[in-house]
């Protein structure tokens, strides 16, 4: 199964309608909706929602190991254009200074390192700045291997235009 996890409605409403995902009647905690072998869960802002919503899609289906999970969201980056998509290949976590490392095999798309920050971070540097990834990563890391979780972040803000 392929569970996706996005913090607002907005960045899932493309991939519930593309997928033509329905929501699960017994969640209220995140909204999840799903197919027979898509998911995609609506984990709030910040790290913590985004590493509970992770285990919280874990155990609603079925307790399997070794999916696939994508984390799918915005982030600000000084220079690059709105809308660009990136696959993230390294996550610093601002507050405890970890880092991980997703598996990024090659790709047509440019890959780049983030940081999760605690509240949003206006102060661009070369690095994507979001909030959820670390979270994500670090729970995701506990029901599957590395190579089955991937962070894709989408352009929303710049030097230039904000959120």
């Amino acid at each position: 199964m392929i569970h996706f996890i996005v913090a607002t409605l907005s960045e899932g409403r493309p991939l519930i309608d593309f997928f033509k995902l329905k929501i699960s009647n017994n969640n209220n905690i995140f909204k999840i909706y799903h197919s027979t072998d898509i998911s995609l869960t609506i984990s709030g802002i910040g790290k913590l929602n985004s590493a509970m919503s992770v285990i919280k899609t874990f155990f609603d289906f079925n307790k399997q190991k070794n999916n696939i999970w994508i984390n799918l969201g915005l982030a600000g980056h000084k220079n690059y254009n709105i809308g660009d998509l990136f696959l993230v290949n390294k996550i610093e976590d601002s507050s405890s200074n970890k880092i991980y490392y997703p598996f990024v095999a090659h790709s047509k798309l440019k890959s780049i390192q983030c940081i999760t920050y605690e509240k949003e971070n206006l102060d661009y540097n070369e690095s994507l700045s979001e909030m959820e990834a670390s979270g994500f990563f670090y729970s995701a890391n506990k029901f599957t291997s590395v190579e089955l979780i991937q962070v894709l972040k989408i352009i929303s803000d710049n030097d230039k235009e904000s959120i």
